[in-house]
């Protein structure tokens, strides 16, 4: 039977992962899938060798805690891909490890590499070209300029179109009470609600949420109408939001567990950490305003590696300043406060960027990305095998 062997390494490249794989096994059931990842490509019919979405971390420095598990993943994996040889490899993301790391170890025993959306070698990190030109046999990516990078670099590459697009549309499809909506997470229909989105990792929780809070009370202080909603990531623990929503007195806060496009459209703005997430708003044409935190050693290594103007991706995507980014220690509780109520008041500055959003969606590609890649997959899987 072929066989794929997969390795992602954080929540969002363990869930695109998982829709792959459930895509793949739809055409060809008889695939037989191992790897690392996390449980959601466990779900999906992958035979789980190590859980590495634990290990989920920005930069190297922050990686260096996890140095054990990742050396414990690596041998599980070198004795796998010797025991079992699958026929192809797919790497996810997860630049950090899978390039310098795995790419190497499978290339040795001679299998071929696909890897599902790339690392931002665009962005930083160019030196790893020569290590996807030596070892990856197709690049599959979700943004048109990503294409046009890697067509420019000479290496062999196709845009799929970004799964948003698909699970974004299906998600709107579905009839939403917004008054009801709002009345059973406990919030006021008649005022403003703005969303608090920290990110999908544990540290991105820790850095952000008190950051958004404190930015919440500064804003009620001048707009004492408005009320938060903090949507809760599939892979974060509710105790964990709760956590920090009891060290802010006299807010309005909940938590929501209703699907995120449900809840983007309860909100009239958002404070959003950089991510995808920032893509997801403004597909739902919610006002944002962007703040990114992490450690000053991977900070200040950033600075010096970063080669773009913009961190936000749907600046990137939209190749100018659309929302405002406050990184580090210019994401400050006023300022944020600040920005968003600039956003809420000016009723010019909100529609300018809903505008532009609609140019954002248009630039993702049409619904369908998930089954365009699987298709890629078994071409390179089936001669292979």
């Amino acid at each position: 039977m072929p066989s794929i062997c997969f390795v992602a390494g954080d929540p969002s490249g363990d869930a695109h992962a998982a829709c792959l794989i459930a895509a793949i096994k739809d055409k060809l059931p008889s695939l037989v899938c191992t790897g690392l990842g996390g449980s959601a490509m466990q779900q999906a019919g992958m035979l789980l060798l190590d859980d590495l979405t634990q290990t989920a971390s920005i930069g190297p420095f922050d990686a260096a805690r996890h140095l054990g598990r990742f050396i414990r993943a690596r041998r599980l994996l070198e004795d796998h891909l010797r025991t079992h040889r699958p026929d192809l490899v797919v790497l996810v993301d997860f630049g950090d490890f899978n390039l310098p790391v795995i790419a190497p170890l499978v290339h040795r025993q001679g299998i071929p590499i696909l890897y599902y959306i790339s690392p931002q070698i665009w962005a930083w990190g160019r030196w790893r070209l020569r290590l996807i030109r030596r070892y990856v046999r197709r690049m599959l990516v979700f943004f048109a300029f990503e294409e046009q990078f890697y067509k420019q670099q000479g290496i062999p590459v196709t845009w799929v179109g970004h799964p948003l697009v698909e699970s974004s549309s299906v998600s709107v499809s579905v009839s939403l009470n917004k008054e009801q909506t709002l009345q059973q997470l406990g919030l006021n229909p008649w005022r403003t609600t703005v969303g608090l989105l920290p990110g999908s990792r544990l540290s991105e929780i820790n850095r952000h949420l008190p950051l958004m809070l404190r930015a919440a009370t500064q804003l009620t202080r001048h707009m004492p109408g408005v009320q938060f909603l903090v949507p809760k990531a599939p892979t974060v623990n509710r105790v964990e939001l709760e956590k920090h929503l009891r060290q802010i007195k006299k807010l309005a806060v909940s938590i929501s567990e209703i699907p995120i496009a449900n809840a983007l459209q309860l909100m009239q703005a958002a404070i959003v950490a950089s991510g995808t997430a920032t893509l997801e708003v403004a597909w739902h044409s919610v006002p944002m305003v962007v703040v990114y935190c992490t450690s000053w050693p991977t900070y200040l290594a950033a600075r010096l590696a970063v080669r773009v103007p913009h961190i936000a991706m749907v600046n990137l995507v939209a190749g100018r300043a659309l929302v405002p980014e406050l990184l580090q220690h210019q994401a400050h509780p006023k300022r944020i406060a600040r920005a968003l109520i600039s956003l809420l008041r000016d009723e010019t500055q909100r529609k300018t960027q809903q505008e532009a959003f609609q140019q954002v969606r248009d630039k993702l590609g049409a619904s369908g990305s998930v089954a365009r890649a699987a298709s890629v997959v078994l071409d390179m899987l089936l001669p292979a095998s």
